[in-house]
């Protein structure tokens, strides 16, 4: 009997690992991310909590750009006070990047900081951060910023004027995004840290400035797969065709790309294909992403 018991236990465990790499994060993730992500902007910290506990238990926690998941999960647990999650959370983070001035600079950590756990946690930072400094790679975080300069180098004036000049730059661009794709993967922040001011970089950006040809055969399905295992975001895929379609002339099938007025520019008339489409790439449904801006912009005028 004990062993049957053993062999079960085995078979279970085995079958939650497998499932949490084999995690898909375009089905299995984001539609509950983007659920917990509105409940935490309401301030329904105890929903968004259960939201987020629930699948990072089938999948890796990742902090998606624009969603931040790792780290509302953790204010979450700081707000409801359950400290040993903060504390195990918190760790991940920095890990990830982050550096102890960002707990320190929130007040819903205020109590967290002060505790046992939190003062445990303020012990292991000098550690923890050795440990990513030792992971990451800063010289190529250095690059993607020496990169995004250069993107930027005539785009913000004469462009015309120099545009053969602007070309050859992305071409070198294209070329060697595809070495470190094939080579390092996505360079997301466990790769190169957090993106802030001082280091601000985006490979969607260089990403949005690739040839046509290039850009539907080779990156359009390689960031794809990047979405899929949770090291790309949906929305740099999305503007990546949505941008591809609308610089044609044909209408962008995502609603990545704002008009002004609060509209969208030159889409696709059929909103529930609209809705499948984001989808289909782990992006939120229309209502749900028009709320979310709502939210977003009464907070800033708060």
């Amino acid at each position: 009997m004990g062993k049957v018991l053993i062999l079960l236990s085995i078979i279970v465990f085995g079958c939650k690992t497998e499932n949490k790499s084999d995690c898909n994060y375009i089905t299995d993730y984001y539609p509950t991310v983007y659920k917990a992500d509105l409940e935490f902007e309401t301030k329904n910290y105890e929903k968004a909590f259960e939201l987020y506990q629930d699948v990072f238990k089938s999948c890796e926690a990742k902090n998606t750009a624009a969603f931040n998941e790792i780290g509302k999960f953790t204010e979450s647990s700081a707000i409801l006070k359950k400290f040993d999650i903060t504390y195990d959370y918190a760790k991940k983070q920095v890990l990830n990047g982050v550096e102890l001035n960002r707990f320190q600079n929130n007040g819903n950590f205020s109590e967290f900081l002060v505790s046992d756990f939190g003062q445990k946690f303020i012990s292991e930072y000098e550690n923890l951060r050795k440990e990513f400094e030792a992971k990451a790679d800063f010289k190529l975080r250095d690059e993607l910023i020496s990169m995004h300069t250069a993107d930027q180098m005539y785009r913000n004036s004469n462009y015309q004027e120099n545009i053969v000049k602007q070309d050859s730059i992305d071409k070198l661009h294209e070329e060697r995004l595809v070495e470190i794709f094939e080579t390092i993967g996505y360079p997301s922040e466990k790769i190169v840290g957090q993106r802030t001011r001082e280091y601000a970089f985006d490979v969607g950006t260089l990403l949005l400035h690739t040839d046509d040809s290039i850009r539907m055969k080779y990156f359009v399905p390689k960031v794809k797969e990047f979405v899929k295992n949770g090291s790309a975001s949906p929305r740099t895929l999305g503007t990546l065709i949505d941008q591809y379609y609308l610089y044609n002339g044909e209408p962008q099938i995502y609603g990545t790309y704002g008009a002004q007025g609060g509209s969208y520019a030159n889409m696709i008339e059929d909103l529930e294909k609209v809705d499948s489409n984001r989808i289909s790439i782990g992006l939120a449904p229309l209502k749900l992403k028009e709320k979310k801006d709502s939210i977003f912009r009464t907070n800033s005028y708060e």
